[in-house]
């Protein structure tokens, strides 16, 4: 059985998209995989915290226990760091879970050194998955500390987040760098919408915005936001370069909001307060449109926009086969699969 620990040395870099999609795929062939994460940062961290629920989410097919911290995991990072107890722990709550599976997939925590991460793994016997967010310093100088550090068990690295127009920028630099330095790219994955989607539940949430048609809790994510009014091309063109989206308009603006529901549209978002008129409402009813009202004009609206990313997680069905099928286009899957024992 083989365990493979997933370590970055930041938060977002991607670690719980790998080990889901991972395991996601293992579960799909046949194979019984095990998902642990053993620790978070020692202070408040929502994101963190929130992975063992987003596993049992996403994998609910795995049996996972629907509430993680009845095993007693994961824990805070103790404030002495890494003590033998609580490494002792880990090698004994990963035996626990790996019973019966065909691999473990342990996920670390940013809040380790590199060090620590060597550690963990050396006690589980683990080879090690390193997950790194793509930056344009991004220099193989960084990464030479893990390849040094792990004493072998590395099996490479994979790259989240790689901008669209960032593309030759990595392949004649940092790949060519990493060859150069022995360090072994498993792939650079590009940043995609879909991942960083959030759904309508969220989006309410964070306009503090109300449902005056069709409202929706079935998860439908939205990918783009186009603002409504601001183009001199006719509506239906403007709104129809872009599915899965929320358009924002104010809400005493019909004659903008009738082109947007000619168009594939997850949402419709009103501002200043306004319920839009009977026709609206109507044609939104057919066309199976949600429209929410917030209370914020036009311009707070898209202020408080920039900040949606921050509820984005990777919790749902659609991103992770989007994931899956990244992986299979832009990471070097039999590779990684064979250092597994799986099939590609």
């Amino acid at each position: 059985m083989t365990v493979l620990y997933v370590a970055s040395d930041r938060e977002g870099a991607g670690k719980t998209t790998l080990c889901a999609t991972l395991a996601w795929r293992m579960a799909r062939r046949g194979k019984k995989p095990a998902v642990f994460k053993p620790l978070v940062a020692a202070g408040p961290d929502p994101i963190s915290d929130q992975d063992a629920t987003i596993y049992t989410k996403l994998l609910p097919a795995l049996g996972l226990p629907e509430d993680e911290t009845s095993l007693g995991w994961p824990v805070k990072l103790p404030a002495d760091g890494l003590t033998a107890d609580v490494l002792d722990r880990i090698k004994a709550a990963s035996d626990r879970f790996s019973d019966g599976a065909d691999a473990v997939l342990v996920e670390g925590s940013c809040a380790l050194s590199v060090e620590e991460s060597a550690r963990i793994a050396a006690a589980l016997d683990a080879d090690v998955l390193v997950v790194v967010r793509y930056q344009r310093d991004l220099s193989a100088a960084q990464l030479r500390q893990w390849r040094d550090l792990l004493n072998g068990r590395l099996v490479g690295f994979l790259i989240n987040g790689r901008t669209r127009h960032l593309g030759t920028e990595a392949a004649s630099g940092l790949l060519p760098a990493m060859e150069s330095d022995g360090l072994v790219s498993l792939g650079i994955v590009p940043e995609d919408r879909r991942l960083l989607g959030v759904t309508l539940a969220q989006l309410a949430e964070h306009l503090d915005g109300r449902f005056v048609v069709n409202p929706s809790d079935d998860g439908t994510l939205v990918e783009h936001l186009m603002v409504g009014g601001r183009s001199t091309d006719p509506g239906h063109l403007y709104f129809g370069l872009r599915e899965n989206k929320a358009v924002i308009v104010r809400g005493d603006r019909p004659d903008v909001q009738m082109p947007a529901l000619t168009t594939p549209t997850a949402c419709m978002v009103l501002t200043a307060g306004v319920d839009p008129i009977e026709y609206v409402k109507y044609e939104a009813e057919q066309e199976e449109v949600p429209i929410m009202v917030v209370p914020g004009e036009t311009l707070d609206t898209m202020d408080a926009l920039n900040t949606l990313i921050d509820r984005a997680r990777f919790d749902h069905p659609l991103k992770l086969s989007r994931y899956s099928d990244m992986l299979d286009q832009h990471a070097d899957m039999p590779a990684l699969c064979a250092r597994l024992g799986l099939e590609s």
